[in-house]
């Protein structure tokens, strides 16, 4: 079953800009003093997400290597396209009989 989350409590932003995140959530989630976090946000819904720097790597590990996979795949796509390989080529004009046009 897929998780979507859980509300750890509140905390105040002080007059620097520091926020707190509550014990549980850095106990449960494995935030280190010093770890880097990044922030995103949505400025029209007031939205602030806080992601481990890790996380974020390991998903763009993982999208690089789903792009690698679908490139490979056009590239297959493209080779083979236009050679014969892939259904019948277009006729040239040289290719028409005009023997089969209908007479007037």
């Amino acid at each position: 079953m897929m998780s979507h989350g859980k509300c750890y409590g509140s905390t105040v932003m002080g007059e620097r800009g520091q926020v707190v995140i509550p014990a549980e959530a850095r106990e449960e989630i494995g935030v280190e003093p010093g770890e880097k976090l990044l922030v995103f946000g949505n400025p029209d819904r007031g939205v602030i997400i806080i992601f481990k720097s890790d996380i974020m790597a390991r998903f763009a590990d993982m999208m690089f290597k789903k792009a690698s996979f679908f490139e490979e795949m056009f590239k297959g796509i493209h080779k083979g396209h236009g050679n014969g390989k892939r259904g019948r080529k277009p006729a040239k004009s040289k290719d028409i009989d005009n023997d089969d046009q209908p007479s007037e």
